[in-house]
């Protein structure tokens, strides 16, 4: 007897929260298509497949009657938990330690409230996927994955059932399903179609009105019952995910990342992805001050409910149409207020965590202005640190003004410069400095700062734009404010052809287009210096020296093209071979994308960080997504360009360009050949107005470049306090790493238990053997490629977990 083909349907209904509408519309449609989905259970033997967390929540909160119904479904095996993340993020943009609190908080939440936990990790409708996932999700305990972007036509795979593969050699099981929905009263036709043209022996079949709710519905279920459950031709039953991952066995192995789609969503709504960053970044600080302070004894309590909530927010604003930009305008605001609330309240736990660490300060002495730093990284650095302070009292003299001095612990002067403050008081009052301090790993650091008066001198700035001090050269082109030249040891790392570039665009975010596939805008036009700066910039040279003193050389330039407007900075450090290049750019232009273009004088292998890991990046113009570094690495020397907070790229002809900004429509989504946004009426746009940017251009290599972009990105915190003295004294805190290339993306409690997790990775392709001591206990390690260890100190022991455990 021949064996039938075996279709697992899986009805869903994939919900979006926020797209199109708002929350509270989100809401609505979730607890309608539970309901429905609840009350035909008593109707149909079938099962109901939800995943995230986040809308259960509605329902729990809104419908406690409905939920309990639920429970008592799941319990009964008609309702599956589906997935168990938090939400469907964007899985190309986060990072690994993102990725871990969306898979190990919806694992809490499941377990708690419906004692399960999904074995497949679901992503239906992210645009892509990246390849650190793979460790990420096989370390948290999961061992399959089901998604559907990107389509056949934007990635062709070996086969539609697969072995992914990832980074550090982990695999899991994957399929990439042909839709995740089906329009009402057309399941039977849906799910016939997608599974006719396949191969195998097991096939999966999504099916449910998707998108904003419906789910199942009486006629979909009648039609199947009678149609399908009974047919010849194959074996049709209600499945899981679960259920059809464990009649697989597939061969072919994938191991990249399962892009590209629709990457306009690299870049569109840049104020969300500048402010995820920055959230991302606020709470590692904020865990590891407070980890600090709590191991040391200046916490009496570890702060996890505050921590708990900015968490949350993060993972709010990640979902997959707001953090890549592809909802309406109330979604984009929905993400920013997410965003700024998780800021506000992992700096109120950080500064808290630090003032508990400063108790062991000394009083600060007769005329000192202590500047005490928390350094965030588990080794020395030396680093440029900057702190603004007001002097005791107010400078009105005219003829008189304070000069500093500034000294480390030892009482021995170090390198600083004053650079102009934040605020524009035309007083001798408010000081801004950077200066060059050594840093004790995990731990504060004090400098002194004293003022002492001098007569006032006129202080003529030299218009100097090249700096060269033997090692390191850099040029400022004098007439149009482009980097010309940057040399270590006599190497030129910049080719010719640096700047800021419009390129032709359209309206759609996401960038759908198959032309977009290839490359996200066209028709290149170059920013031409502003002769006459004008606007915002009225009254300024197009080229001009802003500061010049021990630590950098200050340069700001100004540019135009079409309506939009821009400034560049460059920081060219004395100390060290970095250029920091900050742009301000004015958007004022739409349908268009601006980008910095930055010719790299170097070949080589393009890379990428990427969640707990590096990517490989495309080199023939096709767009790229990383996080907070891009690189040409010739194999012993990486040129790199670190951002806080830009995610798209592309990379040809040896120039790297790093897109900025869209000045795309909110939500204007191709339908077939139809216009894309109406005529005759003003349609809003996304990102106009002013964005900022930061960059380090710098020369490493391999072994070292994660840790340079940590250290780039999270900065030393420093503050001018005045130490309280208190009786209670916090213990000295030694935590030290083996070696120079292992990196701590997460220090923090562990939520079930009186330990401290210490998240290591080793981000090369190649084994690296190191240790961790903590306060004299030293546990060995020896690390993989790409691979991520997490070390828990327990009653003052160290342990190994070959899970990635919050």
């Amino acid at each position: 007897m021949e064996n039938k083909k075996k279709i697992h349907m899986i009805c869903n209904a994939h919900i979006d929260p926020i797209w199109q509408w708002d929350l509270p519309e989100g809401v609505s449609a979730t607890i309608s298509t539970f309901y429905t989905a609840a009350k035909l259970a008593d109707e149909f033997d079938y099962i109901f497949c939800h995943n995230e967390v986040t809308v259960y929540k509605y329902v729990e909160e809104y419908a406690p009657e409905l939920f309990e119904r639920i429970k008592a479904l799941v319990k009964a095996g008609k309702w599956h938990i589906m997935g168990g993340w938090y939400l469907q993020p964007d899985c190309n943009m986060i990072s690994g330690e993102s990725f871990v609190r969306q898979i190990r908080e919806g694992e809490r939440y499941f377990k708690e409230k419906f004692g399960v936990k999904p074995a497949t990790a679901i992503n239906f409708d992210p645009f892509g996927h990246t390849v650190g996932l793979v460790q990420i999700i096989k370390k948290c305990g999961q061992d399959s994955y089901m998604f559907m972007r990107p389509f056949p036509r934007e990635m062709k795979l070996p086969s539609e059932q697969f072995i992914w593969r990832g980074l550090d050699g982990s695999e899991i099981k994957a399929t990439r399903v042909d839709g995740y929905g089906s329009s009402l009263g057309k399941s039977v036709k849906t799910i016939r179609d997608r599974t006719k043209w396949q191969p195998f022996d097991s096939c999966a079949a999504l099916w449910g009105v998707g998108n904003h709710g419906g789910g199942p519905s009486r006629k979909d279920l009648g039609d199947i019952k009678e149609q399908l459950l009974t047919a010849d031709d194959a074996k049709f039953i209600h499945s899981t995910p679960e259920n059809f991952f464990s009649e697989i066995s597939p061969s072919e192995v994938v191991d990249t990342s399962l892009r590209i789609s629709m990457p306009g969503c690299y870049t569109s709504m840049y104020r969300v992805k500048k402010l995820h960053a920055q959230l991302e970044n606020e709470i590692s600080l904020a865990e590891k001050a407070s980890s600090c302070a709590y191991m040391a004894g200046a916490l009496d309590a570890y702060p996890e409910k505050e921590i708990k909530t900015a968490v949350e927010d993060l993972l709010n604003a990640e979902f997959h149409d707001v953090l890549p930009g592809t909802s309406v305008q109330c979604g984009e605001d929905a993400g920013i207020r997410y965003l700024n609330h998780g800021i506000l309240e992992a700096e109120r736990v950080k500064v808290k965590a630090y003032f508990a660490l400063s108790k062991a300060q000394a009083p600060a002495k007769e005329g000192e202005y202590p500047v005490v730093i928390f350094n965030p990284h588990p080794y020395e650095i030396t680093d440029n640190v900057e702190c603004e302070f007001s002097l005791a009292d107010q400078n009105w003299s005219e003829t008189v003004l304070s000069k500093l001095r500034v000294l480390d612990e030892n009482g021995n002067a170090v390198p600083y410069q004053v650079i102009k403050e934040e605020s524009n008081l035309t007083l001798d009052w408010r000081k801004r400095i950077i200066f060059e301090a050594k840093l004790k790993p995990l731990s504060l650091s004090r400098y002194s700062v004293y003022v002492d008066f001098e007569e006032a001198k006129n202080v003529h700035r030299v218009e100097d734009f090249v700096f060269d001090d033997g090692r390191k050269h850099v040029e400022i082109d004098k007439k149009t404010g482009l980097l010309k030249s940057y040399k270590i040891n006599g190497v030129e790392y910049v080719g010719e052809g640096f700047g800021l570039c419009s390129f032709d665009d359209n309206a759609d975010p996401w960038a759908m287009s198959q032309a977009q596939l290839l490359r996200v805008g066209t028709n290149e036009k170059r920013f031409a210096p502003s002769l006459e700066p004008s606007g915002v910039f009225k009254g300024m040279k197009t080229v001009q020296v802003i500061e010049n003193g021990d630590i950098y050389l200050g340069i700001e330039a100004f540019f135009e093209c079409d309506a939009s407007r821009a400034r560049i900075l460059y920081k060219i450090y004395k100390n060290t071979d970095d250029i920091d290049i900050d742009v301000t750019l004015f958007m004022g232009d739409t349908n268009k994308i601006i980008k910095l273009c930055v010719p790299i004088n170097q070949s080589g292998e393009l890379i990428g960080q990427t969640a707990f890991g590096t990517d490989k990046l495309f080199e023939n113009g096709r767009e790229n997504v990383a996080h907070r570094f891009v690189a040409v690495d010739s194999g012993e020397t990486c040129v790199a360009l670190l951002n806080t907070g830009v995610y798209g790229s592309h990379y040809e002809n040896g120039k790297l360009y790093m897109l900025l900004c869209r000045g795309a429509t909110y939500c204007a989504h191709p339908i077939g050949e139809r216009e894309l946004i109406p005529t005759g009426r003003f349609t809003k746009k996304i990102d106009q107005g002013e964005s900022s940017y930061s960059f380090r251009l710098t020369v490493t290599d391999r072994a070292h470049i994660e840790r340079r972009t940590q250290e780039f990105v999270q900065k030393p915190y420093a503050l001018n306090i005045f130490p309280v003295p208190s009786t209670l004294k916090p213990s000295d805190l030694d935590v030290s790493l083996g070696g120079d290339v292992i990196s701590m993306p997460t220090v923090k409690k562990a939520y079930d238990r009186d330990a401290v997790i210490f998240r290591l990775q080793n981000n090369t392709p190649n084994g690296v053997d190191s240790y961790i001591n903590v306060n004299g206990k030293v546990l060995k390690l020896s690390f993989g490629k790409y691979e991520v260890k997490t070390v828990l100190c327990e009653n003052g022991e160290l342990t190994e977990s070959y899970e990635l455990i919050i």
